[in-house]
C-alpha cells in the first residue's frame, strides 16, 4: 500500500489517524509541525500527505506553499484537514496546490475514499510521466545503441556550436565509420553486425569525455561532438579510439569479431556558420581516410 505522512500538532489526532490508516494497510509517518513535515517529506518522499491547517509555528498553509515550491516534493498529493470550513481558507489551500480539503470532524470512510482517489491520481501521473520519458528517449536516441539519433544530435550540436561561437571557445567534431562493415553482416548476420555496433558505441563512450556528444547518423557511421576541444585534442581522442577499436575483440556466438574504424577530424574555423559546415568537412576527411587505406584518421 501507500506511504502516508500525517501532520498534526495534536497527538490524539495523529494516533487516531495512524490507527485507521495502518488498519487499511498503509505505512504511516507522522509529524507534529510544518518543519518536521518538510524534513520527513524530503527523507521519505511519501505517496500522500495529510496536512492539518491550523498548527503553531509554521502553519499548514505555509507548509503547503513550501511543499509546492520544492521540485522534489511538489508532485506529492496533499489533503488539507481543518476545523476551519471558511470558504476563503478552502479556496486558498486549493489554489496553492492542495488536492482535497476535508473539514473536522470527518467521517473516516469518506476520508479513506478521498485518499484512494488521490493515490489513484498519483499513480496515473507516475505512469504518464514514465510514458513521456520513454517517448522522449525514443524521440532522441538510437534504439540499437542508445546514443543520440541524428535529429537530436544536430539539435544539441547546434546549441554547442552557438555556445562556442558566443564565448569564443574551441570545438571539434569527429565523424567515424566502421571499416568493411558489410563483411561483418555477411559473415555473422545482422545480429553480429548489431553486436559490433554496440561494441563500437561502448568504446566511444569509454574513450570520450563526459561532456562529449555521441550520435549515430545511420548504418555504421557515428559522430562525436567535442566541446572545449581544439584540433590537437580531437586528434588525440580519434587516435585513442582507433587504437581501442583495433585492439578489441568481440565474441559473438563463440566467434571473435574484429574490425577497425576510419575517422575524419576537424575543428571549428572562422568560416563555419553552423555545425553542418563542420560535419561536411569531417565527412570529407573520413572518406580521405577510407581512400588512404582505412584504419586511420585524417584531419
Amino acid at each position: 500500500m501507500a506511504i502516508i505522512l500525517i501532520v498534526d500538532d495534536i497527538e490524539d489526532n495523529l494516533q487516531l489517524l495512524r490507527f485507521n490508516l495502518e488498519d487499511d494497510g498503509h505505512t504511516v509517518i507522522s509529524a507534529t509541525g510544518g518543519e518536521d513535515c518538510l524534513t520527513l517529506a524530503r527523507k521519505h518522499r511519501p505517496d500522500l500527505i495529510l496536512l492539518d491547517l491550523m498548527m503553531p509555528g509554521m502553519s499548514g498553509t505555509e507548509t503547503l506553499t513550501q511543499l509546492k515550491t520544492e521540485t522534489l516534493l511538489s508532485d506529492i498529493p496533499v489533503i488539507m484537514i481543518s476545523a476551519n470550513d471558511n470558504d476563503d481558507a478552502v479556496v486558498r489551500a486549493l489554489d496553492i496546490g492542495a488536492n482535497e480539503y476535508v473539514t473536522k470532524p470527518f467521517n473516516y470512510r469518506v476520508l479513506a475514499a478521498r485518499i484512494r482517489t488521490a493515490l489513484r491520481l498519483r499513480e496515473a501521473q507516475k505512469q504518464l510521466q514514465e510514458l513521456n520519458d520513454k517517448l522522449a528517449r525514443l524521440a532522441s536516441t538510437d534504439p540499437l545503441t542508445g546514443v543520440f539519433n541524428r535529429r537530436y544530435f544536430l539539435e544539441l550540436g547546434s546549441a554547442e556550436f552557438a555556445k562556442a561561437r558566443r564565448h569564443q571557445r574551441q570545438m571539434s567534431v569527429i565523424v567515424l565509420d566502421a571499416d568493411n562493415f558489410k563483411s561483418i553482416n555477411d559473415s555473422y548476420g545482422h545480429a553480429g553486425g548489431d553486436a559490433a555496433l554496440k561494441q563500437l558505441t561502448r568504446l566511444c563512450r569509454a574513450v570520450g569525455r563526459q561532456g562529449d556528444l555521441i550520435g549515430r547518423f545511420g548504418g555504421e557511421e557515428f559522430v562525436i561532438c567535442c566541446p572545449e576541444t581544439d584540433l590537437e585534442g580531437a586528434r588525440q581522442l580519434a587516435e585513442r579510439l582507433r587504437l581501442q577499436v583495433e585492439s578489441s575483440e568481440l565474441l559473438f556466438d563463440g566467434q571473435p569479431i574484429r574490425f577497425t574504424v576510419s575517422l575524419g577530424v576537424t575543428a571549428m574555423s572562422g568560416d563555419d556558420i553552423a555545425i553542418d559546415d563542420m560535419l561536411r568537412r569531417a565527412d570529407r576527411l573520413l572518406y580521405q581516410a577510407k581512400a588512404g587505406g582505412r584504419n586511420q584518421f585524417c584531419s
